[in-house]
Formats: C-alpha cells, sequence, structure tokens
C-alpha cells in the first residue's frame, strides 16, 4: 500500500470507530430510556396485554311460593363461549368454527359484530348448558380454535314444569332491540326476564355482575388468578302462590283450556293463578328449534303461551249480571221484590230473547232470578237502563280498568258504551237499545278478563274493597331464612250500599244453596258464588247444540267467594268450549275451596302478610323427578 494513503485510511478508520460509538451510545442511551424511565408504562403495557377483566354473572335470586317452596332455582352449567377481547375478525375463520359447531354461519357473523362494537358486557355464548357429550365436542373443537373457552355460569331451573308457566315466565339473553330501547340499563349477554314474574320482577331477581383478574399466555390459556370481586346473587323472593292450590287448579282443569284465578281477600295477594294448557319454562332456556316455535308459538291453536287469566277476553255470561242487578238498584228502576215475570222468552223491539228455561221460570224477585239464573229477568233489567247506566257502575267498581297485577301485558276488561261504540265501530257508531239486552246477561260487546272478573268477586265479598291483585310477597333474608314483608298495594273504599249487598249476596247463597250451582255445595264451608254461561256460536235449538263441535261450544264460568260468613277467598274458573258453568265450572270452583279449607294441614291461611319461616332448608329441597 502506498504509505501516502495511511493517514487517510486513519482518518477513515477513525470515522467509522467514532460511528460505531456513537451507535453504541445511542443504543444504550435508548435502552436506559426504556428501561429506566418508561419501565412502568411498558410493565402496564405488557400487563394489559397479559392480564384479562373476565365478568362473572351474578345468580338471579330463588323464587318461592308463600309456604317456602321453591319454584325456581338455579344450577351450574356449563357454556362455550368466545370472549369479547377474542372475538375473530377474519370471514373464512368464523365460517370453519359456525361449521365445527353446527351454527349458522350468517347468524355467527353478525352476532360477532354486535359483539365487537358493544362497549361492555359478558362473552359471546356458542353453547349452552354442556352436558358430558358437548363437553367433548367443545374440548375438541378447542383444539381447533384456541381463542374458546369453557365458561362456569349459573342456569336457572324451574322446579314445578308446567305448574306456574304463565306465572313465572322464563328467562332469556338480552336483545339488540332491547339495549337500543333502554339504553345504558342493559349489557350484551346478560339474562333478564322475558315473561311472566321474571320480567315484572327482573329488578328484584337480578344480581350483581364480578369480575376477575386473570393472567393469560399467548394462547389466552389462563395462567393465574390476580384477584376477583364476587358476584353478588339475586335476592330470593316469596310470591303469594299457594303451590298446593296451583296445583289442584291445574289437575282440576286437566286437558281443558281456560282459567283459574284465586285472590286473598285480605290483601288482594294471587293464590292461584293458571292458565290452561300451561308450559314448561325450562323449554326455552336453550335456544328453540323450528319445531319448539311451531309446537308453542306459531301453529298452535290453543296459544299455550297466552296466559288467559290475564290476556283472554270472555264473554262472562251470567256472572255479569251481579254487576247489572247492582246497577238497576242503584239507579232506583227496580226494587228488590219487584216481580218480574219469565214465560221462557220475551220480544224486544221486534226481536224474540230466549231464556234458558223454555218453559220459564214464572214470576221472580231479585233473589230468585239470580239464584235460578233467569235470562228473561236480566233482559228486562237491562231494557230499563241505558247502556252508560251500566258502564258507570263497572267503572265505578274498577271494571272497565285493568287491575294492575304484577304481571306484563295485562289486558283492559271490555265494557260497551256509546263512546266505545264510536271508537270500536267507525262504520255504524249507533248504539242500538236491543245491544243492551244482550249486554243485560253478560253476552253481546261484553268482555272481561279472569283476573278483573276475580277482583269483581272480592269487591262483593268485601262489601266494597278494590283490590289489586299482587303476586309479589316479600324478600327472603337468606342469613335468617325470615321473610322482609313488601307493602301490599293499598285498596281503593268503594263502599257498597249495605241493603243492596245483601239482596247480591243472598242471591249468591240461593245459587249454591238450591239455584244453578247446588250440586258443587260443600257441607263444611257455605261456598257461594255465580254460574255462568258464555256462548260462542248460535245455534236454534238443543239437539242443534249438541251436534256443534267442541270448539263452538259455549264457555263455562264460575264465579264467587268463600265462606260467606267471614270469607278469605275469591275466585273465577273459565273453562273453555265445555257447556254450562254449573257442570264444568262449578265442580273446579268445588275442588279449590275443599282443598283450601279442609285438605291443607296448615290454617287457613298464614297471619295477614306476617312473618314466616321457610320450612325447607337448603339441602332438604330437591328438583322434582
Amino acid at each position: 500500500m502506498d504509505p501516502r494513503q495511511h493517514p487517510l485510511l486513519r482518518r477513515r478508520l477513525g470515522a467509522l470507530k467514532v460511528m460505531a460509538w456513537s451507535l453504541v451510545a445511542l443504543l444504550v442511551i435508548i435502552y436506559a430510556w426504556l428501561q429506566l424511565v418508561r419501565h412502568g408504562e411498558f410493565t402496564q403495557l405488557a400487563l394489559q396485554q397479559a392480564v384479562k377483566v373476565r365478568p362473572i354473572a351474578a345468580p338471579r335470586g330463588l323464587v318461592l311460593d308463600r309456604n317456602g317452596y321453591r319454584l325456581v332455582d338455579n344450577r351450574r352449567a356449563l357454556h362455550l363461549v368466545i370472549q369479547r377481547e377474542d372475538l375473530p375478525t377474519k370471514p373464512e375463520v368464523v365460517a370453519t368454527l359456525a361449521g365445527a359447531l353446527e351454527l349458522d354461519p350468517a347468524a355467527l357473523t353478525r352476532k360477532i359484530q354486535i359483539y365487537r362494537l358493544a362497549g361492555k358486557g359478558r362473552p359471546l355464548v356458542l353453547k349452552e348448558n354442556l352436558d358430558e357429550a358437548g363437553i367433548a365436542i367443545a374440548e375438541r373443537v378447542r383444539a381447533r380454535f384456541p381463542f374458546l373457552s369453557v365458561e362456569v355460569a349459573p342456569r336457572r331451573v324451574y322446579l314445578g314444569d308446567d305448574l306456574a308457566g304463565h306465572v313465572l315466565g322464563y328467562v332469556g339473553e338480552v336483545d339488540e332491540e332491547l339495549m337500543k330501547a333502554k339504553p345504558g340499563i342493559f349489557h350484551l349477554g346478560e339474562t333478564i326476564g322475558k315473561e311472566g314474574f321474571e320480567a315484572s320482577g327482573n329488578d328484584k331477581l337480578k344480581g350483581v355482575d364480578g369480575q376477575k383478574r386473570i393472567l393469560v399466555d399467548q394462547l389466552g390459556t389462563e395462567v393465574a388468578n390476580f384477584g376477583q370481586a364476587d358476584a353478588s346473587a339475586g335476592r330470593s323472593l316469596f310470591l303469594t302462590l299457594d303451590a298446593g292450590l296451583q296445583k289442584v287448579a291445574m289437575d282440576a282443569m286437566g286437558l281443558e283450556a281456560g282459567a283459574v284465578v284465586v285472590l286473598d281477600l285480605r290483601d288482594g295477594g294471587v293464590l292461584a293463578l293458571y292458565s290452561s294448557p300451561s308450559y314448561d319454562p325450562n323449554l326455552f332456556l336453550n335456544r328453540l328449534s323450528q319445531d319448539m316455535v311451531d309446537r308453542y308459538l306459531a301453529n298452535n291453536v290453543t296459544r299455550p303461551m297466552v296466559n288467559r287469566a290475564t290476556q283472554g277476553i270472555y264473554a262472562p255470561g251470567s256472572t255479569f249480571k251481579l254487576l247489572v242487578a247492582l246497577a238497576a238498584l242503584e239507579k232506583g228502576v227496580i226494587t228488590p221484590q219487584t216481580p218480574i215475570y219469565c214465560a221462557g222468552k220475551k220480544n224486544f223491539y221486534g226481536r224474540d230473547f230466549r231464556c234458558d228455561k223454555p218453559t220459564g221460570h214464572g214470576s221472580l224477585s231479585m233473589i230468585q232470578a239470580i239464584a235460578q239464573s233467569c235470562d228473561v229477568y236480566f233482559y228486562e233489567l237491562a231494557s230499563r237502563m241505558d247502556i252508560d247506566d251500566i258502564y258507570a257502575t263497572a267503572e265505578k267498581y274498577g271494571l272497565t280498568e285493568r287491575t294492575g297485577i304484577d304481571l306484563p301485558q295485562e289486558k283492559r276488561t271490555r265494557i260497551p258504551s256509546r263512546a266505545w261504540k264510536r271508537k270500536a265501530s267507525p262504520r255504524d257508531p249507533k248504539w242500538y237499545a236491543g245491544e243492551t239486552i244482550s249486554v243485560g246477561i253478560g253476552q253481546g260487546a261484553v268482555g272481561v278478563t279472569p283476573i278483573g272478573l276475580a277482583r269483581f268477586y272480592a269487591l262483593l265479598a268485601t262489601k266494597g274493597k278494590l283490590l289489586t291483585p299482587h303476586l309479589f310477597y316479600g324478600f327472603r333474608d337468606d342469613r335468617s331464612n325470615e321473610m322482609e314483608l313488601a307493602p301490599a298495594p293499598p285498596a281503593q273504599d268503594t263502599p257498597l250500599d249495605p241493603r243492596n249487598w245483601a239482596i247480591l249476596e243472598e242471591g249468591l247463597y240461593e245459587v249454591v244453596r238450591g239455584g244453578t250451582a247446588a250440586a258443587s255445595a260443600l257441607k263444611e264451608i257455605t261456598m257461594v258464588g255465580k254460574t255462568g254461561t258464555a256462548q260462542v256460536a248460535t245455534f236454534v235449538d238443543k239437539s242443534h247444540y249438541a251436534r256443534q263441535a267442541k270448539s263452538l261450544k259455549d264457555h263455562a264460568l264460575f264465579a264467587g267467594y268463600a265462606p260467606r260468613e267471614k270469607p278469605q277467598i275469591a275466585f273465577v274458573v273459565v273453562v273453555e268450549n265445555a257447556g254450562f258453568g254449573a257442570s264444568s265450572a262449578a265442580p273446579i270452583a268445588k275442588k279449590l275451596v275443599q282443598y283450601w279449607f279442609l285438605d291443607r294441614p296448615q290454617n287457613p291461611l298464614p297471619p295477614p302478610r306476617g312473618r314466616m319461616v321457610d320450612p325447607f332448608a337448603p339441602q332438604q329441597v330437591e328438583a322434582p323427578e
């Protein structure tokens, strides 16, 4: 090498050394800055990637009847889930996952998108309530999709099967529509009440979710627990329902469609509320198959999901005659002793209106007319009144409004008036006097719910107390097992004239003592009430009626209270397409009264809204086989 180039080479090597040491110095500075200055920040970021916050679902409160019989419980269940931070983004992964789990790819894609956009919520559940076979399938699928996990969660169990399906309702996952309607209240994946008391009492039953902080590896597998805040279970609560009386109602109805309502006359507590056909809420805890949708929701003409006790509208038939009689007495259009002659039929406005007894009842007073359920007598009463007089009396005594029972979607009774006709029939808004004649015997445009009719007979039993039927009785203190009472809804005082009440009460007594319901009398308990037969279709005579299909037969009703001396319960029985109230509905009422007052081993009623201890220790309560 030319010696003259050595200085140049040394300068270049020196420059390289400076650059190298400068680079080393820079790396040392950066390393020191990262390791010393930003150590805390990066540690926190690393933990955020490795430590996950997972929600812990809170169990809902248990539901018991008034005596401590457990109606709704919780069980431990295993679900296959995807945590929200692990939701897949690639369409091909979602499609493959849907195929492996036999899910609809489009539905799964939409659900993943909804969960991804949600601010917070529970994990996305792919498969619920895994059994041994389901767990095996889940583990096999997890080997291909490590972001899946199996999670323990509480699951509702309805111990009475279809004993009180319409009362209890069922639970399900909150849907997107409800979240939009009530923003900020519900979260995706949350379990809420969908029907029945599960829905109306949702705020009372739901608990408060907890959360846990866990350390996961690069595959998302949990490797350590960093602590947790336990979930707070919802409070257990008592219903006013009596499970024994409810079962008597269910067994007595059998395969017939209809409804049974029994009210506690002290405070309006619902002792029994049965709608037939009923349904088993356990069937609705899983995703419904198409067969289930068809069986219960779409193609079932018996409409098992309709709560007939609060949503069924029935012509009350002769049970409505007590309201008509009360209106006539209060309007002064008749006295209790005024005789009206029944010859089996009577002509009003050019049309013959027939009585159920073709040969006629002869001359009757009001008490006799109630006892024998004479239609001609009540045709005559109705002809002497305006339809708005009948409506005003019904409004005064609470029969035109919803009862306010703590169940969702209660329907309003239908008591016609001139204003109602103008709204309901704008093409023919005029009310005709002949229409009032039919209303006089509980037919025509009049329609009531069984719960509404039961409240009216409760008013007769209490001489004017307008009760609010309710199911919520109180909370259970899970430490002492004692009830924390809830105040009963206040009753409205609408006093009846004692003279008018005495006439109506005597008529109801005569119905059972020797009238249309004499066959259902009990020796030990004096039951009073009124039979009703509501026409569904017109017929020429009894032979023509006998040939009618069952779906065209009359509805049978019986409404009343017991005992006569110091009434404790009021009741209504409706049996669809079963014929006469005396032969179909009254015998069911007899069974209810017999059970309540004679067959129960305990006192007829616990102390009014008194303190009760749950007689079933938790370890003694088992689900029925």
